[in-house]
């Protein structure tokens, strides 16, 4: 829990244009969770009579709820899978606040308890402090323990498939459990009836091959069993990957917008490992340690039922503290994951951009900042194990205590001869198979919250909406003609601030259309809009007269081309990345489509030709090849729609030339929008679009628009002098 002496300095001073006085706060609480659900920071701030949620964005410091506390008849937590929401009830709706993950459980818990004490009723100086827990309180903390619940209920459902391998598994660790109960009974025998009795020393050899068969048959379940457990916690891994694979490539462009690469690659491979760790090392040994306790116990109280009760000593307050060291370790776990999913992040970036760096001789620098992350990790993990390495050596120690009560009571009943040294050395045989399964019961107090933080991150993104491919009702469009119709649409990446405005165009088939405007006029959010990347805000976009929201999303980008500025390619081959959208090609499509691109001459000249790996993002080749190859992929494709975003604004005029020539064959017979910062390129499109501050302002050929001498002559104007400039410099 946070007080007001704790917030960032950065919203200390913003709060001063928040409607609290600084002085006013009672409490905040943090989460690890941005309102859009990706890693970040935001504060619920309770104020004398307000409650107001807040996070970062873009540097400076967003209100996203400003409440009164009057208005506020409930607050409760609800328990998602992988992260719960903070949810009120406000003049009589349910709202949510925020979100956060598992870290965050019990601060908030405490959060509404405090809460409770202040909606609904006069706020006194001291009502945050209430000494007595409210039955609401202690209702959302058992709804906080259900996220536990609900992530181990998913872990099951991956089971599921091998259930019946499952079961072999568990019957040979149950079995193998079994067996470790004979050696100390075997040794009690030794010691009592055949050591102490020489006519019985026949027995020796037979006792000692017993124990020996013994110990080899423990061996042998040990190695099946570990071996088979493993391979299936290799498989639940592989399951999860795939699932947690299969929805990335599900999930909306903003999820991708909105998370850095590299947090999403660590939740894909450190996170998602976590399973493959829950089934190899904490499910088999929880079962099997737990099968260990319940037997031993039970042959102990068998053996000796004073003795054995004073083993249970202990127990208790080792319970006690692994509940509270894992309360303790869960919050340092989460942040400990953000700093690693931080650290993955600043190193794929790191390396992505690695010309950049280089080019601005920034080596220096990026390694101190690289560094600074790594450091932040080190701290992070430094807390944590601080914190467990203290609490094993204690948790021996009230281990050991058990012993010496042993040594203690057992050694007076032997020296009274109420019991006998084997008795007794069998019982201690025993004893440390009882303690050994409890010590690692606790230690699990160590890792489960590290593992279960990991795992809920995993399911977190397992269940992130995806897109809807097949919408209720979708109208089947296996062959597009091409007329595309947008009615007033409007759009914004944030609800309140619109990037287009009330678009209105109707397109025919085979018909080029131009987009034309300054920097973020909203050009490249049109084009996303067609592709459905975003649906539009209000408004229609129609394709052949239907909306694109009833359509099949197989439908409509399989007969979308895109050529873009940045051409990205595939680290394969030259032909497996022409071939990208039709997998099927033959050898004789690509090279034609190559051909038709401008492509098949320098692609021969290759050092394998078409086998030629290109390198990640097809870094060894240059711009223009990787342009044309993009091209041939398109012309590949036959797409019914083209899209052309900027696609030569960065190549020189020779390039430039073979890839217009290269683009007048694609569009022929094609339904095109054309971006391109030169508007000379422009010239031949039917019509052309100006957009400003996402509206459009003009529309026609470009000898209308120069004839109007409006905004589109004004730009023509301007790209002339800028040449001139240019032509004279050079």
């Amino acid at each position: 829990m946070l007080l007001a002496s704790d917030l960032p300095e950065t919203l200390r001073h913003a709060i001063t244009a928040l409607p609290v006085r600084d002085g006013a706060i009672r409490f905040a609480c943090r989460s690890d969770l941005a309102p859009d659900g990706r890693l970040g920071d935001t504060y619920l701030i309770v104020a004398e009579s307000r409650l107001l949620v807040v996070s970062q964005a873009g540097g400076r410091w967003v209100t996203h709820h400003d409440l009164a506390l009057a208005d506020i008849s409930t607050v409760t937590i609800d328990p998602l899978v992988g992260s719960s929401a903070l949810m009120a009830t406000v003049a009589g709706r349910p709202r949510r606040l925020l979100r956060f993950t598992y870290a965050g459980s019990k601060d908030f818990s405490r959060a509404v308890e405090l809460l409770q004490g202040l909606i609904g009723r006069d706020a006194r100086p001291d009502a945050w402090l209430p000494s007595i827990r409210t039955e609401q309180a202690q209702e959302t903390e058992r709804a906080a323990r259900t996220v536990h619940f609900r992530t181990l209920r998913r872990l099951w459902m991956f089971c599921v498939p091998h259930w019946h391998k499952l079961v072999v598994a568990l019957l040979i660790t149950s079995a193998g459990s079994l067996l470790d109960l004979l050696p100390p009974y075997l040794t009690k025998v030794l010691v009592d009836d055949v050591l102490k009795i020489p006519a019985r020393f026949g027995l020796l050899m037979p006792l000692v091959l017993a124990l020996a068969a013994a110990r080899i048959g423990n061996t042998v379940i040990s190695i099946v069993s570990g071996r088979l457990t493993s391979a299936l916690g290799d498989l639940f891994a592989y399951d999860a990957r795939t699932a947690l694979l299969r929805v990335l490539q599900r999930l909306q462009l903003r999820y991708f917008d909105t998370h850095q690469t590299g947090g999403v690659v660590a939740r894909v491979s450190r996170d998602a490992r976590s399973i493959h760790h829950f089934w190899i090392d904490f499910a088999p040994q929880c079962l099997q340690q737990s099968l260990l306790v319940l037997g031993m116990g039970g042959v102990l109280f068998a053996m000796n039922w004073r003795l054995a009760a004073l083993v249970l000593i202990p127990i208790p307050l080792i319970v006690i503290a692994s509940v509270k060291i894992e309360s303790h370790l869960a919050w340092y776990y989460g942040k400990s994951w953000d700093k690693w999913a931080l650290f993955y992040a600043r190193v794929t970036d790191a390396l992505s951009g690695i010309k950049v760096v280089k080019i601005f001789a920034q080596e220096d620098r990026q390694t101190a900042q690289l560094q600074e992350d790594s450091y932040k990790v080190y701290e992070a993990e430094r807390h944590i194990h601080a914190r467990s390495r203290t609490v094993r050596p204690i948790l021996a120690f009230i281990v050991a205590t058990g012993g010496l009560l042993i040594w203690w009571s057992g050694g007076q009943q032997v020296q009274d001869g109420t019991m006998t040294l084997g008795t007794l050395m069998a019982f201690f045989g025993y004893l440390g198979m009882f303690y050994g399964p409890v010590q690692y019961l606790t230690s699990m107090a160590d890792w489960v919250p590290e593992m279960m933080t990991a795992i809920s991150r995993t399911f977190e993104v397992i269940d992130s909406t995806p897109e809807v491919y097949d919408p209720p009702g979708a109208v089947p469009m296996p062959h597009l003609t091409g007329r595309v119709e947008f009615r007033d649409v409007t759009f914004g990446y944030e609800a309140h601030r619109p990037v287009l405005q009330t678009l209105t165009l109707a397109v025919e088939p085979g018909e080029t259309i131009g987009l034309v405007g300054h920097s973020g006029a909203g050009k490249s959010t049109l084009i996303k809009l067609l592709c459905r990347f975003y649906d539009v805000t209000d408004g229609q976009i129609l394709i052949d007269g239907v909306d694109i929201r009833r359509m099949r999303l197989v439908d409509l980008r399989s007969q979308i081309g895109y050529v873009e500025q940045d051409p990205f390619l595939f680290a394969g081959t030259v032909a497996e990345n022409i071939a990208f959208g039709k997998p099927d090609a033959t050898r004789e499509e690509l090279i034609e489509a190559a051909i038709v691109a401008n492509a098949h001459e320098f692609i021969v000249k290759l050092t394998d030709g078409y086998d030629t790996l290109v390198g990640e993002r097809g870094g060894r080749l240059s711009g223009g090849e990787r342009q044309r190859i993009v091209i041939a992929r398109a012309i590949l494709h036959n797409p019914r729609i083209l899209i052309l975003d900027e696609p030569t604004s960065s190549l020189d005029l020779e390039t430039e030339k073979k890839i217009q020539e290269a683009l007048g064959r694609l569009m022929e017979g094609r339904t095109t929008f054309a971006i391109a910062h030169r508007l000379s390129t422009l010239r031949d499109a039917d019509r052309l679009i100006v957009l400003e501050r996402g509206r459009p302002v003009e529309l026609g050929t470009h000898e209308e628009l120069l004839e109007r001498r409006g905004v589109y002559y004004r730009l023509v104007q301007l790209h002339r002098d800028v040449s001139s400039v240019v032509a004279v410099e050079g």
